[in-house]
């Protein structure tokens, strides 16, 4: 499953208050590269053994930025 990101940080409405800098900078770093502040795209599979794999991929740079793996329990 392919999640697209093609939300401005100032587009996004938030449902709990990040009225701080620093919340809505974590924001931006977790949805925009960090090397050209492109959106992010977000892939998301689940695994045989029970883990859910998170991937963040940046088509301008064409690199892998943030993988992930949560255990379901």
């Amino acid at each position: 499953m392919k999640i697209e990101n093609s939300l401005k940080l100032t587009d996004i409405h938030y449902y709990e208050n990040t009225s701080n800098v620093f919340q809505k900078a974590f924001v931006s770093l977790q949805c925009n590269c960090s090397l050209c502040a492109t959106n992010l795209e977000i892939s998301v599979s689940t695994l045989d053994n029970g883990e859910i794999k998170e991937e963040a991929f940046c088509p301008q740079c064409e690199l892998r930025l943030r993988s992930k793996s949560y255990t379901i329990q």
